[in-house]
């Protein structure tokens, strides 16, 4: 639609000193964007965003969703209380210079299942798949991985990374205990700086190690989930387990 609008506009003889008679009206015709026959996208478009077959998939997606999650979250609960049962039994049973090493090994599992996690989520299926077609030991599994990489990710980064870094926590507290009752000042000032410092390292070790571990992920990807598919294939062969119907890695 074309709507005409007009201003004044004052001719050159205005700025020659004539006088104001002689000025004009100069009526311009504009093309001016036409919005009285905008749509509304909600109304005009509702068979598009209210379509029942994407309503009842989002509505199973989130249905698996929310089993996943619960799962995971059993998972973690039983994991997280072996572990922390099983640490404390034996950091109480052996000597602190064990118990740091043990600390050390805890904090060295998280920074390996993070790396895990990141490989997964940055590989890629076809090298695998060329590697399974000439039944290379571990491609499948690493195929398996990849497609699942969002479950896989979970399970290394969320379960077993966050309750190592618990874990780790809980022990270097047991191990500063040990160490200040050997030095008489379990309720002192002495206590206090072990406790600092010790906490301090853990927490260094532990996120410098997924900086590096993250960073070795990215690059190195292909041949770090090909070293775990061949990990979970000598466990197959030596195990009832099996990764194909195994609920944290299935394919769908």
């Amino acid at each position: 639609m074309v709507i005409q609008s007009s201003f004044r506009r004052r001719s050159l003889d205005e700025f020659k000193g004539e006088p104001p008679s002689w000025q004009h009206e100069v009526f311009i015709w504009e093309n001016l964007l036409d919005l009285s026959h905008s749509f509304n996208l909600l109304n005009d478009h509702s068979l598009f965003l209210h379509n029942p077959m994407i309503e009842v998939y989002d509505e199973i997606c989130v249905k698996k969703s929310i089993k996943f999650s619960l799962t995971i979250a059993v998972i973690t609960f039983v994991l997280a209380a072996v572990f922390s049962i099983v640490s404390s039994t034996i950091l109480n049973d052996v000597i602190w210079m064990v118990g740091l090493i043990i600390v050390f090994v805890i904090v060295f599992i998280g920074v390996v299942f993070d790396m895990l996690g990141i490989a997964a989520t940055a590989a890629a299926e076809s090298p695998f798949h060329a590697m399974a077609a000439e039944k290379v030991n571990g491609a499948k599994e690493s195929v398996i991985i990849v497609r699942n990489a969002d479950k896989f990710a979970s399970f290394c980064n969320d379960v077993i990374g966050d309750i190592s870094g618990i874990v780790s926590g809980t022990a270097s507290s047991i191990v500063v205990l040990q160490i200040a009752n050997l030095l008489n000042g379990s309720q002192g000032s002495i206590y206090i700086i072990l406790n600092v410092f010790l906490t301090s390292l853990v927490a260094a070790m532990t996120v410098g190690g997924k900086a590096v571990g993250k960073t070795m992920a990215i690059q190195s990807s292909t041949k770090i989930i090909f070293t775990a598919g061949k990990i979970i294939a000598f466990i197959e062969r030596h195990t009832p387990f099996d990764c194909s119907q195994d609920n944290l890695i299935k394919i769908n």
